[in-house]
């Protein structure tokens, strides 16, 4: 065999949930390999595939090649490293295992739940679909009885479903689909649900089960309880295209097996339910003599034409398009799960990480002398000092925050006021000013422009990827007239082609002597659509965009007049006044240092103080002093300088002295 080693399947922090003899919910992130999985061909046959796992120790997983699939698996107990390699084979005359998601079973689910955004659209064929990679977060639950048969070993049953999720992992590949184990719950102790003879009865418990109790502690796409019954010829039933879905999204699967190929796939099959696959009918056809998602467990390694037309005609799936944080901690509330729960100054994590961090112990409590341990207004354990800039503005929209002196944390972002004038007769929104001009120089360079409107209604009334108002249940929109400035940005005055990001098509359209840039999107994508017109882009004159549609600014509610400010300061999107340097929150009226209630305390203001050099020395000196020891305000400075003519014209000979008051 030629073999590669594939990484990447398992999170670095992989979540083991159990419960103790009290029933008590634990938690464990144990250690597993992450370098023990290969796939490949074998040697001499181009056209075959080898999954292997070495995780427990041997050679375990499948070989495939002249259409026949092979096991292979350590022998046990061999001293000398022996395998036992065999075929599998449908039984010839033995009513062969099914799935339990029948025609009628199908209607009643239809029944059942109503929703016809997520029901597959049977008109858009694989062609008009471009495959791009789908992340799908999957919880397991092993019954009791399950983990009985596995010794109460949670090491072995664990590596067992990480081997089963290799094989899902290979065989969904084509598909551009990433299966991740969001985690695994063991019922150690006893069954959760009522386990019952009726298949579809115990999908039915156990889907409010997940609803109820899973997802608050194991946030999933779809849930998958794997059970030791025998629920007659039924090996499996799952609901049909309820991925992402809180209130369906799940399966149930026979696991009374010991072939690692059954239940691999048993749960890819059950799982491409989920993701919208019907079982196939006669006219489905793959490259073996049936695929994967025929109504009975046959041997194959291969989803149907019908399987990807059905996956890929399936609309609101958008969970699928986030991939998982290989780093992601679940906030389950302890010490040493690296979140700062109730009752916690810090958490730093393990002992081994607790050890290395100056301010933390691993009780979770600060050390002697620290007042913080994290965060963006700490620094070597103590609090910054009030005044300093903690976020940056970000545009002339955006508005800065700064450290309060007491606390680790950086008051939250806030902005201008959503409608509030900017530069060139935009309008603020969401701490942006937006023009059609700025995102054609952001896309194509500085000397691109926006083009003419002739382009935006020859590409955005044409309702597809490269020209549209967005998606409705799945389909493209055309824009309607009025609309046409807010579907996808047009551009011109591009000289060179621009680096993008993988899978981005630019577009250019000759629409008489005018030349149309832009660029596609599609909800596959897991990109920024970086080419449809921002939302509060202006599209008229008192219009702005605002999700692909032309509308009037006074939707956004911008009631900052100039009295509320007192004309020195601006409305924040709370609609608190941000001051101005040298005048204070809430409303500008006195003076201050400016910022608002939201942005923590500015620095100090810097000023000149303009010293004559004509005066008297030494009485000069006496009131700089005075200023410094802060025993005169500003009011008192100006009244005394002009009163003494101490305050000059600067054309003429000074001294500048610069120190820092605080009014």
């Amino acid at each position: 065999m030629h073999l590669r080693q594939k990484r990447g399947l398992i999170p670095k922090h992989l979540p083991i949930f159990t419960y103790n003899k009290d029933g008590d919910l634990q938690i464990d992130y144990p250690f597993f390999r992450d370098d023990c999985y290969y796939d490949g061909v074998v040697e001499g046959e181009p056209f075959s595939l080898a999954i292997i796992s070495t995780c427990s120790g041997g050679l375990r997983g499948l070989l495939q090649f002249k259409n026949k699939i092979y096991e292979i698996e350590p022998l046990p107990e061999s001293a000398t490293f022996q395998h036992v390699v065999f075929q599998l084979e449908e039984k010839v005359g033995v009513i062969p295992m099914v799935c339990g998601l029948t025609q009628e079973e199908q209607r009643h689910q239809e029944a059942m739940i109503q929703n016809p955004d997520q029901k597959p659209d049977k008109g858009i064929s694989k062609a008009n679909w471009w495959s791009h990679e789908r992340y799908a977060e999957i919880a397991i639950v092993i019954d009791h009885e399950r983990f009985l048969k596995f010794g109460k070993n949670e090491t072995l049953t664990a590596i067992n479903i990480l081997d089963i999720f290799y094989i899902a992992n290979v065989l969904y590949e084509p598909l551009s689909v990433h299966l991740s184990i969001a985690g695994l719950e063991i019922w150690s102790e006893r069954n959760l649900i009522s386990i019952h003879d009726d298949i579809f009865k115990t999908l039915e418990e156990f889907t409010s089960w997940r609803r109820d109790s899973l997802l608050s502690h194991l946030p999933n796409d779809a849930g998958h309880l794997f059970i030791f019954k025998n629920f007659g010829h039924a090996i499996g039933l799952a609901y049909l295209g309820k991925i992402c879905d809180d209130n369906s999204g799940s399966a149930v699967e026979s696991y009374i097996t010991s072939s690692l190929y059954r239940i691999s796939n048993t749960f890819i099959h059950e799982l491409g339910h989920n993701l919208g696959m019907q079982h196939d009918s006669k006219y489905c056809v793959c490259d073996r003599a049936k695929c994967i998602m025929a109504p009975t467990q046959v041997i194959t390694d291969k989803f149907s034409n019908c399987s990807y037309i059905d996956y890929f005609s399936q609309r609101n799936l958008n969970c699928l398009l986030i991939p998982p944080d290989p780093n992601k901690i679940f906030k389950f509330k302890f010490c040493g799960n690296k979140v700062v729960d109730n009752g916690e100054q810090c958490d730093c994590g393990t002992k081994a990480e607790c050890k290395l961090d100056p301010c933390c112990h691993s009780n979770c409590k600060l050390h002697l002398g620290a007042t913080c341990a994290f965060g963006q207004c700490c620094t070597k354990c103590q609090y910054e000092v009030a005044g300093t800039v903690c976020r940056n503005k970000k545009s002339s929209c955006d508005l800065p925050e700064y450290c309060n002196g007491v606390s680790e944390r950086c008051p939250e972002d806030v902005y201008v006021q959503d409608g509030a004038p900017c530069n060139d007769g935009a309008y603020c929104y969401n701490g942006s000013c937006n023009t059609h001009d700025r995102q054609c120089k952001a896309i194509f360079g500085s000397k691109a422009t926006v083009a003419s409107e002739v382009c935006f209604r020859e590409m955005n009334t044409q309702g597809n990827r490269f020209g549209n108002c967005g998606l409705i249940h799945g389909i493209y929109s055309k824009c309607i007239p009025k609309n046409i400035l807010c579907g996808r940005i047009q551009c011109e005055n591009v000289e060179s082609l621009p680096s993008l990001e993988n899978h981005t098509t630019i577009v250019q359209t000759s629409k008489g002597n005018k030349q149309c840039w832009g660029t596609d999107y599609h909800s596959g994508m897991k990109i920024i659509d970086i080419g449809a017109v921002r939302d509060g882009t202006p599209c008229g004159n008192g219009m702005l965009c605002i999700n692909r549609e032309c509308v009037n600014v006074s939707l956004l509610r911008y009631d900052c007049n100039v009295t509320k400010c007192h004309n020195h300061g601006i409305c924040n999107n709370y609609k608190h006044c941000h001051c101005e340097q040298g005048w204070a929150p809430p409303d500008c009226q006195e003076e201050g240092n400016g910022g608002s209630i939201d942005s923590g305390p500015p620095p100090l203001e810097k000023r000149k103080l303009i010293i004559s050099h004509r005066n008297e020395p030494g009485f000069a000196h006496q009131i700089f002093n005075k200023i410094i020891l802060g025993n005169i305000s500003k009011k008192r400075l100006v009244s005394c300088s002009i009163s003494i003519g101490f305050c000059r014209d600067a054309n003429r000979g000074q001294t500048d002295v610069t120190s820092m008051v605080q009014p």
